[in-house]
């Protein structure tokens, strides 16, 4: 482009999840532009030569031009210099240099040596040579026009036809999704789910609309082949949209990736019915491993991709998808109407262009990103127990399912039932949203139980008791059951009391057991009781902390649940309303229940779900309806819950507010959504005199429960004006000396795993004030080796692969992050962040950044797991002293090489020099403090990585 020094706000990426940018013209300069594509052109001869690419006498790969913005600009010298130069460089001077430079290299023997030793041991130098010396000079014979938005349908026809009459170019022209129309492009978006996108409805009557696309195609169809030379369309061109979520600078950004794809499949779609097929399309809208074995079956080639390559394993997904088209012998073939058609039907409900299929927004856990040992699996993070989930899942792929239930009781006692019913945080931070699917990890626990519990329980021995002190746990549920188990196997005297007559509280008396087996928590019961827990049922409700003392019992632990409901707020005098707590625990419990035939239940979380699906299982009861006043994708119940109601054929009624239930008729006032909350919920509000009557007979509250504040406050556990439980928080200990507090009962309404990561934190402070502690688990390190894992991984980043039955390769998946990591090289554009291996680290692989290499595009922080920046945080080598001294980056460069070699390291804003000897690294600290782990990386990546001191190196 003509602007070629266009100053861009940085960030200018966001590729969450769909794409966006706001940079439109390019960083280097025409000149510059030029220098990387002669470069390129050369390398990619030698890498054909060397590596045996493309055995048949084809080159085996395309340069393409892409220009704009105007005529007049293109008309210019230097666009046309640029132009001239990429259609035959014979007459530029560095097309000789350059090759003559790399000729030159390769009759240095210590650079054949290194070749023969790492690439090829058959490198025939000579024939090398000789087809280096035989490169064309004829980079380019084609062209892409790709215009700004808004630029006149006149404009673009006049650019193609200098192109291709002046120039002599074979000619492609992209176009716009706005092609559509504002109507279709907006309804399109809000099928997928993309609610949140705003379009502006006059940048598409600015844009070239179908209407005067089709006639100026159809005469630079003719006009090319009067000239003998291509002309097709490429699709497409970014959508602009308003900058609602502000990551990016500016009013406006350019949306690209999965959310663009159904829009150009469906301009492929128009055009190719208009054009009969007979339209060359070549495609760029959101292409993935997903769809480009389907676009290339329609006969639509080439297939270029960018947002994709922004993701993690983006690079080496390549392989996989060059792997899937090769197979393919539609190139070049014409383009097939009926198939494009169906891919752009399909396109409107496949899952992976939903936005559903990507609920969470990002994976990233409030961590600091560190300088050194940043490795962290945000799933582990995630989960309020801090499983060890890689170890486990590691366990899992390689079949050793005992040592996998031994990783996950070290932390967690119910292993069954939290392998069914776990609201699993875990997966929903797992790294692999990033791939495709987050990994099973729920459904791996659950493997590993049903495989390795046996085993482990039958190995159980009485445990040795450590104290004579005795624990009174109130209340069988995970809280109570979790602090029981871990105390007693560590050796203490537990008693668990339980006003029920059986053990598992919520989870043994309102989840039903379709969702949740009595085989499942009957299994984890019986793990607890072997390690010693004693249980009496059928207790009084109304306990007494005094009482409980009296009889001898040191440490007390409260876990009696959340049991008020809430009640449901109504206009009128109601009928026939029932709490979903206690129609649940009637379910459980076989009770006969009258619903009649029209049920309505009101809430969206899981509670919500299970009543809706009890309710379909009653007899007589013939619909049951789920009334919410946000839209589906704002209920806070599981999406696999909510998928399940789906399927039992619950009717959900969306945007419906309950106002009265009377007569068997449930009125409800129509709402509307409106601007997005503080929680990241659009807020809804009323639609004055809009409402809806549904026929119900009976209507079932899941608004929640809160805490007993009455039975606290009769055993005086404090409690502020808010209803806050004064505890201490690094144990759960109320203000009354030994008396901890946990699950629903401290929190109201929470889930299995925190009241699991409560009880067993009350645990680990007893047993401190017991001098005990918990047994250490089994080291599993050695599952973990640093050098297979690495290839191990990178491996697994290049492959999506929809097998996902067998336990074994759903496992295969886990991308194993608490040990490797590397996002940021992954997906560094320019490939600015490097991996530095490194003995003796924490991390074996550690990060350096490359500021000569680097744009500031932002998207190594959108995908690094904690809350940092690689490019601004990690160690960088910098590739002069200016830029350095300016940077507010910590690094070092390299000042002086004669002998030794001098490195300016910057710690802190202070400058300190130190001395490295080029053949074994040892380095001597001339002025300044630097500390040891500073000095490590340095001479490593001097002695080992010495060739990102190159553009040092050569000014030396």
């Amino acid at each position: 482009q003509i602007l070629d020094e266009l100053k861009v706000d940085k960030p200018c990426i966001d590729a969450q999840d769909e794409g966006y940018n706001v940079e439109w013209s390019q960083e280097l300069k025409l000149e510059q532009s030029y220098d990387e594509y002669l470069k390129a052109w050369i390398l990619l001869h030698l890498l054909k030569e060397l590596f045996g690419f493309s055995k048949s006498a084809e080159r085996g790969f395309v340069f393409n031009m892409s220009v704009g913005y105007n005529l007049e600009g293109i008309k210019t010298e230097r666009m046309n210099n640029f132009i001239e130069s990429l259609k035959d460089s014979s007459n530029n001077e560095k097309f000789l240099q350059y090759k003559n430079d790399l000729i030159l290299k390769l009759n240095d023997e210590n650079v054949r040596h290194l070749l023969l030793r790492s690439v090829n041991p058959y490198i025939n130098f000579e024939k090398l040579i000789t087809s280096l010396q035989n490169i064309s000079p004829y980079i380019s014979n084609s062209v892409t026009l790709s215009t700004m938005h808004g630029c006149p349908s006149e404009e673009i026809e006049a650019i193609a036809k200098y192109l291709i009459e002046e120039k002599k170019l074979h000619t492609y022209v992209k176009l716009n999704p706005t092609l559509l129309g504002y109507d279709k492009v907006v309804s399109i978006l809000q099928q997928l789910g993309f609610h949140y996108i705003e379009l502006d409805r006059a940048s598409f009557e600015h844009d070239i609309n179908f209407a005067d696309a089709v006639p100026m195609l159809k005469r630079l169809k003719k006009f090319a082949k009067d000239n003998d030379k291509e002309f097709g369309v490429k699709l497409s061109n970014t959508l602009g949209v308003k900058n609602k979520k502000k990551v990016l600078a500016g009013d406006d950004m350019y949306m690209s990736g999965r959310s663009l794809f159904p829009l150009t499949i469906n301009v492929a779609r128009l055009l190719a019915e208009e054009f009969h097929g007979e339209l060359s399309m070549s495609f760029s809208g959101g292409a993935t491993i997903n769809n480009v074995q389907e676009i290339v079956d329609c006969g639509i080639s080439p297939v270029t991709l960018v947002t994709d390559l922004l993701k993690p394993g983006g690079y080496g997904r390549l392989f996989q998808m060059a792997e899937k088209v090769e197979k393919n012998n539609s190139f070049g073939k014409k383009i097939k109407v009926d198939k494009i058609k169906s891919l752009a039907e399909t396109s409107l409900l496949n899952e992976n262009y939903k936005k559903e299929k990507r609920e969470i927004t990002t994976v990233k856990i409030p961590t600091k990103l560190e300088m050194f040992d940043c490795y962290v699996a945000p799933c582990e993070e995630a989960c309020p127990i801090h499983q060890d989930v890689a170890a486990y899942i590691r366990l899992v792929e390689e079949g050793k399912y005992n040592e996998a239930f031994e990783v996950i009781v070290s932390k967690n006692p119910l292993p069954f039932i939290t392998g069914y019913i776990c609201d699993h945080q875990c997966q929903a931070k797992c790294t692999r949203w990033d791939y495709d699917d987050p990994v099973k990890i729920r459904e791996m626990k659950k493997i590993a139980a049903q495989f390795g519990y046996q085993n482990y329980f039958d190995k159980i021995s009485t445990t040795t008791k450590s104290s004579n002190s005795k624990v009174a746990i109130i209340g069988a549920g995970p809280a109570g059951l979790s602090c029981g188990f871990f105390l007693a196997k560590a050796g203490l005297d537990v008693t668990i009391f339980e006003r029920s007559t059986r053990a598992g509280g919520t989870v043994q008396n309102v989840i039903p057991d379709f969702r949740l087996p009595q085989t499942a928590i009957d299994a984890d019961i019986e793990f607890i009781k072997k390690h010693g827990v004693k249980f009496q049922f059928g207790t009084d409700e109304n306990f007494s902390v005094e009482k409980f003392k009296a009889d001898g019992y040191k440490y007390i632990f409260v876990g009696i649940g959340a049991t008020k409901s809430n009640p449901i707020k109504l206009d009128e005098e109601n009928e026939n309303i029932l709490n979903a707590i206690e129609f649940l625990w009637h379910f459980n419990n076989k009770e006969k229940i009258e619903l009649g035939k029209n049920v309505a239940v009101i809430g969206g979380g899981n509670s919500a779900m299970d009543a809706a699906r009890a309710s379909k299982r009653i007899d007589a009861v013939e619909k049951v309806h789920i009334v919410y006043r946000r839209t589906k994708e704002f209920m806070p119940a599981d999406k696999e819950e909510l998928d399940a109601a789906l399927e039992d054929g619950v009717i959900f009624q969306e945007l419906l507010l309950p106002v009265s239930h009377k007569d068997k008729i449930l009125k409800c006032q129509k709402m509307k959504l409106d601007e997005v909350g503080k929680d990241g919920r659009r807020s809804v509000i009323p639609i004055d005199n809009e409402f809806i009557e549904l026929e119900i007979d009976s209507v079932i509250s899941a608004i929640g429960e809160s805490v007993d504040y009455d039975i606290l406050s009769r055993n005086k556990i404090t409690v502020d004006k808010r209803n806050n439980i004064l505890i201490d928080k690094t144990s759960n200990e109320t203000m009354l000396e030994n008396v901890f507090i946990g699950g629903d009962a401290y929190r109201g309404p929470s889930t299995v795993v925190e009241s699991i990561a409560d009880g067993k934190k009350a645990a680990e402070a007893i047993l401190k004030k017991e001098n005990a502690s918990l047994p250490i688990l089994n080291n599993f390190s050695n599952l973990f080796d640093n050098s297979i894992l690495f290839g191990n991984v990178n491996n697994k980043k290049g492959i999506i692969d929809g097998t996902k039955n067998e336990a074994k390769k759903e496992a295969n998946r886990c991308l194993s992050c608490s040990f490797i990591c590397n996002k940021c090289v992954d997906v560094c554009p320019n490939r600015a962040n490097v991996t530095i291996k490194i003995d003796g680290f924490k991390d074996a692989f550690q990060i350096l950044h490359i500021d000569g290499m680097c744009n500031d595009c932002g998207n190594c922080e959108t995908f690094c797991p904690h809350i940092g920046a690689p490019y601004k945080d990690k160690m960088t080598l910098f590739w002069s002293e200016k830029e350095m001294r300016e940077s507010k980056n910590d690094g070092f460069y390299l000042s002086k090489l004669n002998g030794t070699a001098t490195i300016l390291f910057k710690l802190n804003d202070e400058v300190s020099e130190i001395q490295i000897n080029p053949t074994n690294g040892d380095a001597n600290i001339i002025t300044g403090n630097v500390g040891e782990h500073e000095i490590k990386l340095l001479s490593e990546t001097f002695i080992n990585y010495r060739y990102l001191f190159l553009k040092n190196l050569a000014a030396k």
